[in-house]
């Protein structure tokens, strides 16, 4: 973030008061007041006024950035085995996830099942995706398959830390432990997704920032000091430092608390 001030925001075609020059930014955390007391009168009054920081996309992009690099890391660098071979290795990386380890994983169902209930077909996939529509895991499963299959189609341009790869490996994972542990998994594979789920958050934000100017400002940040009569301490006067973030059409879009 970077220091502002009165100036810098003049720059951007604000109208700016004579005789005070934030009237109508203290005129607005006043009524933003009022509004979080669900419309009840505070008495706001204004003790202090000032501009501090302000950020930009490129900030932001890079905070982004260096948090999803930091948590992916962390699956990649998960090392646990799988009890289908229980060779130990960090699970997620493409150092162990072959080509060949992926088609083991995908056919690990087809070799671990008996034959079908239904002669017919003497492949449990090919009686599986005949039969899609029949259970809500039938489905799964054969979407699972299908996800493998594209990616195994691509897998040489496949990059580390693939987020479609990750997922559809786990899956694979947590579905083998539930079978060897009569469905009782470890809950590892519960924090690995819960994990993926936040990355493609993330990515999801990078991606979305990416787009835009890097130096167009996403918030301008003042602090306030203020006084208001508090009706939930039968309306004593209480003072308040907070911070309030403004877009960069000085509208108010959030607020921080202060910290000393």
């Amino acid at each position: 973030m970077k220091k502002i001030n009165i100036i810098a925001l003049g720059i951007i075609g604000l109208t700016i008061s004579c005789s005070n020059p934030d009237k109508e930014y203290i005129g607005k955390i006043k009524q933003q007041v009022k509004e979080d007391a669900m419309g009840i009168e505070m008495n706001y009054e204004n003790i202090s006024f000032q501009w501090s920081d302000t950020l930009f996309v490129k900030e932001r992009l890079g905070e982004f950035q260096e948090n999803y690099e930091k948590r992916l890391n962390t699956v990649l660098g998960l090392e646990y085995y799988v009890q289908d071979n229980f060779e130990k290795g960090k699970i997620f990386s493409k150092k162990y996830l072959t080509k060949k380890r992926v088609e083991e994983l995908r056919n690990w169902e087809k070799n671990n099942r008996g034959i079908p209930f239904n002669k017919e077909y003497k492949d449990y996939y090919k009686f599986a995706f005949a039969n899609r529509d029949a259970s809500n895991w039938i489905s799964e499963l054969c979407d699972q398959i299908e996800e493998t299959d594209s990616l195994l189609g691509k897998y040489e341009s496949i990059e580390e830390g693939n987020l479609q790869l990750i997922g559809n490996m786990l899956w694979y994972y947590d579905r083998i432990d539930n079978f060897n542990s009569n469905n009782k998994p470890n809950a590892i594979w519960n924090k690995v997704s819960t994990e993926l789920g936040e990355l493609k958050e993330i990515k999801t934000e990078i991606d979305s920032l990416s787009l835009l100017n890097p130096d167009k400002v996403i918030y301008y940040k003042a602090l306030n000091t203020y006084k208001i009569n508090n009706p939930m301490l039968n309306g004593a006067e209480q003072e308040l430092k907070k911070y309030f973030l403004f877009d960069d059409q000085i509208n108010i879009i959030g607020k921080e608390d202060f910290k000393k």
